[in-house]
C-alpha cells in the first residue's frame, strides 16, 4: 500500500528541529520526496512558511491560542480535528523519538486505533526495522493495512540539506482547543553548562565498561591529548552518578558528529550510537569481541582499556624513533 506520509514537526524558540528534517530523509526512504509537515503552535506562521520554503513540502499549521506550550492532551486533540477527515488508511504519520514524540506518538495511535512503532532505525523495504534487548536484537515489522504511528531515532536519518525547486504550499487551520485535565504553566530551562560536544574535534567517551568512577580520569587523560576535544558518556555513566547529563550522547542525551570518536568501554546499544554513528571515524575499545559498539567503528580494539589506553598513550606522546 502506498501509504500517505505525513510528519510532525518539532519548534523550540522559533527553530525547527534536527529530528524535524532527518523525518524528511525517512520518508524519501520510503519513496515519499514531498511528505506533508504538521506544525503546531501559537503565532508562528512565519517559521510554518519558512519551513515549506526550505523543504518544498506542503506545511500545515494548526493555529491554536492554547497551543503555545506542548500539552499532549491538546495537541492530540488538535491532531484529530485535522488527521480524522483523511484516509486514514493510507496513513503514516512520523514523530521525532524525542520527549515530545515518545508521549504523544503513543496516545494519537490509541485515538486512531493504529499500531505504535517506536525507536525506528531503519526501512526494509515496506517493514520498519528497531533494536530490542538493549541492541543485541534487531525487530523488523510491518504494519498491515491502516494508519500507523511511528517515532523515528534521531541520527538514524540524515538531515536533509537539498535546496527545493519551489516552495511548498503552506495551509493554516485555525483550531479551538482548550485545556480541561492538564494545564501547562510554562517551561523552565534546566541549568547548562556547556560540554563543548558540539564545537569538538574529538571526542572521547566513557561507557560503565569502564569499572568505576575513578577510572574516568584516565579517559580524561586520553582525551588532554588531542587539541578541540571533549569527554562524552553513556546514559549508564550518567545514571551511576559519573558524570553530569550535559555530557550524555545518544537518544536522550545529544547528537555529535565530531573527527574522531573514540568510545571506551561502551557496549553500543541504538539508544548510544544513534547519537553518534556519523562521527568521521569512529574507535572503539571493548573487551568483548561481540559488542554491538563494534558494528558501527572503523576501528575495533578488543582489549582491556585500562591496559591499553595507557599503552596508547605512551606511543601517542613517545613515539618511537
Amino acid at each position: 500500500m502506498n501509504r500517505n506520509i505525513i510528519i510532525i514537526g518539532e519548534h523550540h524558540e522559533g527553530t525547527i528541529s534536527p529530528g524535524t528534517l532527518e523525518l524528511l530523509d525517512f520518508s524519501r526512504a520510503l519513496g515519499s520526496p514531498f511528505p506533508e509537515i504538521i506544525l503546531l503552535g501559537s503565532d508562528i506562521f512565519s517559521l510554518a512558511e519558512n519551513l515549506a520554503e526550505r523543504t518544498g513540502c506542503a506545511v500545515t499549521l494548526i493555529n491554536g491560542e492554547h497551543l503555545n506550550l506542548y500539552s499532549a492532551e491538546l495537541y492530540q486533540k488538535a491532531l484529530l480535528e485535522v488527521l480524522r477527515p483523511r484516509d486514514e488508511r493510507t496513513l503514516c504519520i512520523a514523530f521525532s523519538h524525542t520527549s515530545l514524540g515518545f508521549d504523544l506518538a503513543p496516545a494519537l495511535a490509541h485515538a486512531l486505533q493504529a499500531p505504535c512503532i517506536s525507536s525506528v532505525e531503519d526501512i526494509e523495504e515496506s517493514s520498519f526495522v528497531r533494536s530490542i534487548f538493549g541492541g543485541k536484537l534487531q525487530s523488523v515489522v510491518t504494519p498491515q493495512n491502516g494508519p500507523v504511528v511511528l517515532t523515528v531515532l534521531p541520527g538514524a536519518f540524515s538531515p536533509d540539506r537539498t535546496p527545493p525547486e519551489k516552495s511548498g504550499h503552506m495551509r493554516i487551520v485555525d483550531v479551538s482547543v482548550a485545556p480541561v485535565s492538564m494545564i501547562p504553566q510554562g517551561e523552565r530551562a534546566s541549568e547548562y553548562r556547556d560540554s563543548g560536544l558540539h564545537d569538538a574535534d574529538v571526542i572521547v567517551s566513557a561507557g560503565r565498561g569502564i569499572g568505576k568512577k575513578e577510572n574516568l580520569s584516565l579517559i580524561s587523560a586520553l582525551a588532554s591529548l588531542f587539541p578541540r576535544s571533549a569527554l562524552g558518556a553513556s546514559r549508564a555513566v550518567c545514571d551511576l552518578g559519573w558524570m553530569e547529563y550535559r555530557h550524555q550522547i545518544g537518544t536522550t542525551g545529544q547528537t555529535v558528529s565530531p573527527k574522531l570518536y573514540i568510545a571506551c568501554g561502551i557496549s553500543g546499544a541504538i539508544q548510544h550510537t544513534s547519537g553518534m554513528k556519523n562521527a568521521q571515524t569512529i574507535i572503539a575499545i571493548n573487551s568483548d569481541p561481540n559488542a554491538a559498539i563494534f558494528s558501527v567503528s572503523h576501528y575495533a580494539i578488543v582489549e582491556d582499556l585500562l591496559s591499553f589506553i595507557p599503552v596508547l598513550m605512551e606511543e601517542y606522546t613517545h613515539p618511537p624513533g
